[in-house]
């Protein structure tokens, strides 16, 4: 029978365990639920380029995804900070006026 320790108490596990019996720690990490395609996408529209650990640590997808994922993410958040500058300059321009106006 295969064994491996857990990474976080030592105790000795069956290779087919997901997770250690003793503590509950992850003995298989980046095949959950997060880690699948489905996962990075959601996690992707609510934390933008902060999904980019996932991608990588995933062990589900495949290199040419994680570079593809990676390059969406960070054209993704350049838009949204060109975005929120402009916002912020059309904001600054429009106090502005309004402050010549009075």
């Amino acid at each position: 029978m295969n064994e491996i320790r857990c990474m976080a108490c030592g105790l000795g596990c069956d290779a087919t365990d997901n997770y250690c019996r003793r503590c509950g720690h992850n003995l298989k990490p980046g095949l959950g639920f997060f880690n699948s395609h489905t996962g990075i996408i959601l996690v992707s529209l609510l934390a933008g380029p902060f999904a980019l650990p996932l991608v990588w640590t995933s062990k589900r997808i495949g290199r040419t995804a994680k570079i593809i994922y990676t390059v969406l993410l960070l054209l993704a958040g350049y838009y949204l900070i060109v975005a929120c500058l402009k916002m912020y300059a059309f904001t600054q321009q429009a106090m502005e006026s309004m402050m010549l106006g009075f």
